[in-house]
């Protein structure tokens, strides 16, 4: 495998992305609001490389227990048994696994929090089960992978603004911890968008394999009304957000109509009329692109 196969191979525009949030998260939001926090720049970047390190086990083992779906799905992305051995991405997986979760405990001893350590331990556990059985349970699949994503973002809140709470700053903290945890929410909610989007786009791999997703158990048109349902309650928690900011700052209430509440209104409306894998493709992009840019208000609040 060459340099451009592994990063296709790690899902790295993912793993930028989780890289993306926590930063803007850690050294814009945290700063603009003056946070006493608990991690250095050195903890901060055992923090990131550890939910990397996990994220991209998962990613690993996923494809090891996908190769047959994915043969059909996308032949052209298939690495573990063309690419790169089967015993080989077994040793990815464990070396990947063993440093993230060897971070995870370094970084909850060194802050005397090794309680937290558990949401490593959660997040390497269902990233495994997912890959080996919970998949095959329909829409289980897609709110593991969607809570995985919401750990990733909510993880910066737990670790630098929790330990540092006192009573003397309670309310600054809080304020800001909630904030973050809604910012983890939005994440879940266009991850489980995008994670749907993705089955009806590999339906026929999933079929001829006998996999239980939603558009093969309920059908097509019932998985797409679920999704306006689903894009439906994000664009009103959204919507009330930027509302609820308009007193305070109309900059940060522009910005998510205009880049956010817009597009995914464009979204609900077209997805009734979408297809094609290639049509489908295009929504889910334009979902990545939603986050990204609802991500981008942390510079505005």
């Amino acid at each position: 495998m060459n340099l451009k196969d592994y990063l296709i191979f790690f899902r790295t525009p993912n793993l930028l992305m989780i890289i993306f949030i926590q930063l803007i998260l850690k050294y814009v939001l945290f700063q603009k609001f003056n946070l006493t926090t608990t991690l250095d720049d050195f903890h901060f970047s055992i923090l990131v490389a550890s939910t990397v390190l996990i994220a991209l086990a998962g990613y690993i083992i996923n494809d090891i227990n996908d190769i047959k779906t994915d043969l059909i799905n996308k032949p052209t992305k298939v690495f573990v048994s063309k690419k790169l051995s089967h015993k080989n991405a077994d040793t990815l997986f464990l070396v990947f696994n063993f440093l993230g979760l060897l971070a995870g405990y370094y970084l909850s001893y060194s802050i005397n929090k090794v309680s937290f350590f558990a949401i490593f331990i959660i997040a390497s556990l269902l990233s495994y089960l997912y890959s080996i059985k919970l998949k095959k349970y329909v829409l289980l699949k897609n709110l593991i992978v969607s809570f995985l994503v919401f750990l990733s973002v909510f993880i910066v809140g737990l670790y630098d603004i929790v330990p540092a709470t006192s009573n003397y700053n309670n309310q600054d903290q809080w304020n800001v911890f909630n904030l973050v945890l809604k910012i983890s929410v939005f994440a879940f909610l266009l991850t489980f968008l995008r994670e749907i989007i993705k089955d009806l786009m590999d339906i026929e791999g999933d079929k001829k394999n006998n996999m239980r997703t939603l558009p093969i158990v309920i059908g097509i048109g019932k998985t797409k009304a679920l999704i306006i349902i689903t894009g439906i309650i994000t664009l009103i928690a959204v919507a009330y957000f930027a509302i609820s900011l308009y007193s305070t700052n109309q900059y940060v209430t522009y910005y998510l109509i205009g880049l956010v509440l817009i597009p995914l209104i464009y979204f609900i409306l077209i997805i009734s009329n979408t297809y094609t894998k290639k049509e489908f493709a295009k929504l889910s992009n334009l979902l990545k692109i939603i986050m990204l840019l609802g991500m981008f208000f942390v510079f505005l609040y």
